[in-house]
């Protein structure tokens, strides 16, 4: 039996504001996991515009 299938036979026992409330997580799991998607997206287009405006010359900051 698969996890899905798994938790809707769980969640069927579950009054209906239990439900509710279970469906409102399962939202949350899909907004956090699409923000984060996001996230991992800027990050790459901050980190691509930082390497083209990065010069060997800049390298004497990085010495320490």
């Amino acid at each position: 039996m698969s996890t899905a299938e798994m938790l809707f036979e769980r969640a069927k026992r579950l009054p209906e504001a239990l439900q509710a409330e279970a469906l409102h997580y399962v939202d949350f799991l899909l907004a956090r996991r699409t923000a984060e998607a996001e996230d991992r997206d800027w990050s790459r287009l901050s980190t691509a515009q930082l390497a083209r405006q990065y010069s060997p010359e800049d390298a004497i900051y990085d010495d320490e």
